[in-house]
């Protein structure tokens, strides 16, 4: 089945998810050209908050990860819709220090060691900053010190934990949310909460094989950190971008199994507090089975059988549709700018309803090129 691909964001009339998708990305500042950063955005200056959601619906927000190595578990942000009157008292930072500290790693890599995989008309203030700090050791001080500066905390209007409003007929639709390089669960929050917002079920993966700014997985009671893995532009970069890609679309299909499970009421263990440094070992064990509790909201919640969508942007795009091709009950894919490197040498088939939107920043034809052919 052909994709389609389009230029300039539209709405699709194919399906009503689907046109959801277009808006919610046309509405959100912090879906950046290319890679869903914001650090340049300067709507971040002087905001406390992302915008609140558009929907009928408040959102409430369930983070999980799963016990394992990370070739065997998952980190999701599970968005879904609340009841209208539901309070968001302690909303989620959009970025804490840790998340501030990888972003940066990040561009200073970029800015040093330019990518194959983004234009580099994308970031021409980032070439700015690089000519007045001189040195990779300057840009990180600079932008580090000059962030909490010139820009205000920044958080999400969801709410954790909150009610599930109920649902009509057979259950919320679903969309798996695939995220970019250097990026997380988060970066891309306001599409995802938008969406919620307007009655869908939206589950962020966090992909945990270097493509990220930096990410964990617990071994055990110890955190063992990911950090951004920098590939070299060179004879093997095609390799460890394809395995890349795999490890990612794996991720997608155990976050749908996952789901599955949650739907069926099957018990979840869910090891995500174990990061956070504020509560005790001796409180440990119960705060792991009420967060692992609290995901039985999520019974007979969705409609995994008739309303399962990817969507994913960038690195993130190009998994969605790989993953697309291997799951039966996914119904269509929405992929913004994908970054179809990964897949070039590798065979797969577009055969689910396609919607691939492009920003003309990121035109590519080589990404075009492997879209059509497999489709």
């Amino acid at each position: 089945m052909k994709s389609r691909l389009v230029r300039r964001p539209v709405i699709s009339s194919q399906r009503s998810v689907m046109k959801l998708l277009s808006q919610s990305r046309n509405n959100c500042p912090d879906t950046a050209h290319g890679h869903g950063l914001t650090f340049f955005d300067s709507k971040m200056v002087f905001q406390t908050s992302l915008p609140a959601p558009l929907g009928p619906f408040q959102v409430g927000y369930l983070d999980l990860m799963t016990p394992g190595l990370p070739q065997d578990s998952s980190l999701l942000r599970i968005y879904y819709p609340a009841p209208s009157n539901t309070s968001i008292t302690s909303p989620p930072l959009w970025a804490d220090k840790e998340c501030r500290a990888g972003m940066l790693r990040f561009i200073q890599m970029a800015a040093w060691d330019w990518p194959t995989w983004v234009n580099n008309s994308e970031f021409n203030p980032l070439f700015a900053a690089k000519k007045i700090l001189l040195s990779p050791a300057g840009f990180l001080t600079g932008f580090s010190l000059g962030w909490p500066l010139i820009g205000t905390v920044r958080t999400i209007p969801i709410a954790r934990a909150a009610p599930l409003a109920p649902h009509v007929g057979s259950g919320w639709p679903v969309v798996v949310f695939s995220h970019g390089m250097g990026c997380n669960r988060f970066n891309m929050s306001q599409l995802c909460y938008q969406l919620a917002s307007q009655g869908v079920m939206v589950v962020a993966v966090e992909h945990r094989e270097g493509s990220g700014f930096g990410t964990f997985y617990m071994n055990g009671d110890t955190v063992e950190n990911i950090p951004y893995l920098q590939v070299p532009v060179d004879e093997n970069e095609y390799r460890v971008r394809n395995k890349q890609i795999n490890h990612r679309c794996e991720e997608v299909l155990r976050a749908i199994d996952l789901l599955g499970k949650m739907n069926a009421g099957e018990a979840i263990t869910n090891v995500i507090d174990k990061n956070n440094h504020t509560i005790s070992k001796s409180s440990m064990a119960l705060t792991i089975l009420k967060s692992s509790m609290a995901l039985t909201i999520l019974k007979s919640s969705m409609d995994l059988t008739n309303h399962l969508y990817l969507a994913g942007h960038s690195f993130g795009g190009s998994t969605v549709l790989l993953a697309s091709s291997l799951d039966t009950k996914v119904k269509a894919v929405f992929a913004m700018d994908p970054w179809m490197y990964p897949l070039a040498e590798q065979k797969f088939e577009i055969a689910k309803p396609t919607l691939v939107v492009n920003s003309e920043i990121f035109v590519n034809p080589n990404n075009f090129h492997v879209i059509n052919e497999a489709s």
